[in-house]
């Protein structure tokens, strides 16, 4: 019975002096009761890792908090919890992709990693309270949608979970609720004997007697991110509605994507042709756009937005529906003629980044871009499958693959890859010279990477121990546990 309906029914009850038999309520169990105290200690977790006080951002506290959600989730969840194949690889993602943050000191990847790990566990705790399924195409909106809903649909439930511990029978609900009421008595006495007594005061660290705006300032947002984090709660906690079979295939118009589909085929037939006379033909026939280094920049990311549409457009035209209508078979060869001049836009868009890197050196940005492209390559193997098998999981391959890759890339310590590189770029004198700038601003990751520069004569003498004088030496402000990192708890330690 709905908890809604059976307060009214309670309602209506006490109201009718005829029915004086008592309404049964649904059972209140220990996970009911412990939602609110689960989800304002994961609040106030939140906000002493993610602390706004200084510029460090929390490393091993970002791994320390994703713990700390799964294992709620789990508590919660029971066994109502939907192990699957798809949850235990989302879940081992978010808690790799989080690992990586502890181990490593880079804030680029960092910032990255949070906004990844917010989705891919938001993903994997749907997945496991049955609400969506991982590797289906709706699952990344439906994520987007079942996340907003499960924030702010149930903040009304802490409130009526109190209720009901008021008027539990077996006396474990009252004195929880006791419990409760207890914190702002016993934070207001503490804060009147801070404000009383200097010394005593100084034993509870975050207690400022002087400035009670701030404190209050801290308890209304600790209160309010514990309201929506106690909503999701109650909202994996309910049961998923039941997943509506899959229908029938329907005959559909494959003729509405044969006239888009021939017109990018001639197009991309006219640019191949040019990219393997000139492109491909040796740098010196590039030369002709003002140097084969910015005629391979240039046209890059356009390329590779080109390739994006050609893939989606693919996607959106290939289903067995469509290739059982009139037309079907033109559509399909016209699809996998599309495919594979996407593909030499793809090896076209990869030579141009080749040669770039080969000039100036890696970056962030050009290893990023070289995982997109390896997702891309896949996507466009995993669409001609989809062309032979119609009902073949494209975005089961692929956005497995991208996410495997991605916590691959994160935990392969990529400051230090592309660190690496450089220097051994510039020691074989493939690299005229090093940024040793550009270096510094990746932080200590890239240490491990430096040795090979004391073989580099005086100048990469020189540069090494410039890099080790700046990364190396230890830094006099003061790190919290959750602002540590394996990389930089190293440098600091090893540091001259």
């Amino acid at each position: 019975m709905d908890e809604n309906k059976s307060d009214m029914m309670e309602t209506a009850g006490a109201s009718s002096p005829a029915e004086a038999a008592p309404v049964p309520q649904m059972p209140l169990t220990w996970r009911d009761g412990a939602i609110p105290l689960l989800a304002l200690a994961m609040a106030a977790f939140y906000f002493s890792c993610f602390s706004l006080d200084n510029l460090h951002f929390p490393h091993l506290g970002v791994l320390a908090i994703v713990c700390l959600h799964f294992g709620a989730v789990l508590v919660v969840l029971g066994r109502k919890a939907h192990i699957s194949a798809g949850s235990l690889f989302c879940t081992a993602a978010a808690l790799a992709v989080a690992g990586s943050c502890a181990l490593y000191a880079s804030d680029i990847f960092l910032m990255m990693n949070c906004f990844v790990i917010l989705f891919v566990a938001a993903m994997a705790t749907f997945a496991l309270s049955g609400h969506i399924r991982c590797g289906q195409a709706r699952s990344v909106p439906g994520t987007v949608m079942l996340a907003v809903l499960a924030l702010f649909t149930r903040i009304d439930r802490p409130f009526r979970s109190l209720r009901r511990l008021g008027r539990d029978r077996s006396g474990q609900g009252r004195y929880l609720l006791a419990l409760l009421a207890a914190v702002p008595v016993v934070a207001l006495v503490l804060w009147l004997l801070s404000s009383a007594d200097a010394v005593f005061g100084s034993f509870f660290t975050g207690l400022d007697p002087g400035d009670l705006p701030e404190l209050l300032w801290r308890a209304a947002r600790t209160v309010v991110l514990a309201l929506c984090i106690a909503s999701a709660l109650w909202f994996i906690r309910e049961d998923a509605p039941a997943m509506s079979p899959p229908h029938e295939a329907k005959p559909r118009r494959a003729a509405l994507f044969l006239p888009v589909t021939v017109l990018l085929d001639i197009v991309y037939m006219i640019f191949c042709y040019i990219q393997i006379k000139y492109l491909f033909g040796g740098a010196e026939e590039a030369s002709m756009a003002g140097g084969w280094a910015e005629y391979a920049r240039s046209g890059f990311f356009q390329l590779v937005a080109v390739a994006a549409i050609n893939l989606g457009l693919c996607l959106a035209g290939t289903d067995e529906a469509r290739f059982t209508s009139r037309g079907g078979k033109l559509l399909r060869a016209g699809f996998a003629l599309l495919l594979a001049l996407t593909a030499v836009i793809l090896l076209s868009a990869f030579w141009r980044m080749r040669l770039y890197i080969l000039a100036f050196g890696m970056s962030v940005l050009r290893l990023l871009t070289l995982w997109a492209m390896a997702v891309a390559a896949v996507g466009l193997l995993a669409a001609g499958w989809k062309l032979i098998r119609p009902g073949f999981g494209f975005f089961r391959v692929a956005g497995g693959f991208a996410l495997g890759l991605w916590c691959f890339l994160c935990l392969a310590n990529p400051c230090g890859m592309i660190a690496r590189y450089n220097v051994d770029g510039y020691v074989s004198g493939a690299l005229s010279q090093l940024d040793t700038d550009y270096l510094r601003r990746l932080g200590c990751d890239v240490l491990p990477a430096l040795p090979p520069l004391q073989t580099a004569g005086p100048e990469g003498q020189a540069a090494f121990d410039q890099l080790i004088r700046q990364l190396s030496r230890p830094d006099r402000s003061e790190y919290t546990w959750a602002q540590q990192s394996l990389s930089g708890y190293r440098a600091r330690r090893d540091g001259p």
